[in-house]
């Protein structure tokens, strides 16, 4: 079901299976994807649910493939949060991990995951591990043959990304994953942008978006919408600043940042980590296309943001 975009459904299956497995017994397989699902719908409790599945790793006798997409779900929390020395952590230690060779249909989406961190902090170690481990890895299925376009992709510099970035977005049209081809498509957008193909930046960013708004994923449509203001372009539904351009929750954050909290302290009425705090402020800076806390309060309280606030929960 994740696979085929039926979010919805994926996780009234994983609501099921908690409430069955009451005792946890058998909760690594449902917590992991639950938790997947709210990291990349930005869904309350995403956090603690990733926390409860990373527990799995400190236990004995786990099976390698069941503790492969851990690595996966560990970096992909960090990165979620911008937490760059967490995420180097965890792919290193994904890049350790002895069975990643000998599983290529769960090592290739933890590879892909360790190429996107060694991208977003250029660390050109971490890269030529994970070139090195490409290599020798099959890609049999186009599953496989998608994540390994896209560590290609990833791993490209220069005047090498725009097609690395093609190939990659068609092959997983061909393997027909939504969410992975969503996020392929704002990284070609971003190689066409910075090589001037301006039509082409236009047409990956709207189907990002696109795709984000089906699947619900917010941080994919935030991507876009960020990627199409830096290029003076507009994405679908995307319109001025109004009371519905932000979450419930990032209103309750806004209000605090205008009352002039710190995240640590944001973080504290609304009983969530420092982390989320900081990445709600992220992203409400970026919807309200300012620089700034000062700026996103001012903006907020002229256009009405903050008039209606809800109880912390």
């Amino acid at each position: 079901m994740i696979a085929l975009g039926r979010w919805d459904e994926a996780e009234a299956v994983c609501a099921e299976a908690a409430r069955i497995d009451l005792s946890g017994v058998t909760g690594l397989h449902w917590l992991q994807l639950s938790a997947g699902l709210r990291l990349a719908r930005a869904r309350p409790g995403a956090d603690e649910l990733v926390d409860r599945a990373l527990t799995f790793l400190g236990r004995p006798y786990l099976w390698p493939n069941h503790r492969l997409p851990l690595h996966e779900l560990a970096i992909e929390a960090a990165l979620a949060s911008d937490d760059k020395v967490e995420a180097v952590r965890a792919a290193r230690v994904a890049v350790a991990d002895d069975s990643l060779p000998q599983l290529p249909r769960e090592g290739w989406p933890v590879l892909s995951a360790v190429a996107r961190t060694a991208a977003r902090v250029g660390d050109r170690d971490l890269a030529a591990a994970v070139a090195a481990l490409a290599t020798d890895l099959p890609a049999r299925h186009p599953a496989a043959r998608a994540h390994a376009a896209q560590v290609t992709a990833l791993l490209a510099v220069g005047d090498q990304a725009l097609p690395a970035w093609r190939t990659a977005v068609g092959a997983w049209r061909a393997d027909g994953q939504p969410y992975p081809l969503g996020r392929a498509l704002v990284a070609l957008a971003e190689a066409a942008a910075a090589a001037g193909e301006r039509d082409e930046t236009a047409a990956a960013v709207t189907e990002a978006a696109e795709i984000g708004q089906r699947l619900g994923a917010v941080p994919l449509v935030e991507a876009a919408a960020t990627l199409a203001r830096r290029v003076g372009l507009r994405t679908p539904g995307q319109g001025g600043a109004g009371p519905d351009l932000l979450t419930a929750r990032e209103r309750e954050v806004l209000r605090l940042v205008a009352e002039g909290h710190s995240n640590s302290r944001i973080a504290e009425q609304l009983f969530i980590s420092p982390k989320t705090a900081s990445v709600h402020v992220s992203r409400i800076i970026a919807k309200l296309d300012v620089t700034n806390r000062v700026e996103a309060a001012a903006v907020a309280h002229r256009l009405g943001l903050l008039t209606e606030t809800t109880a912390p929960r």
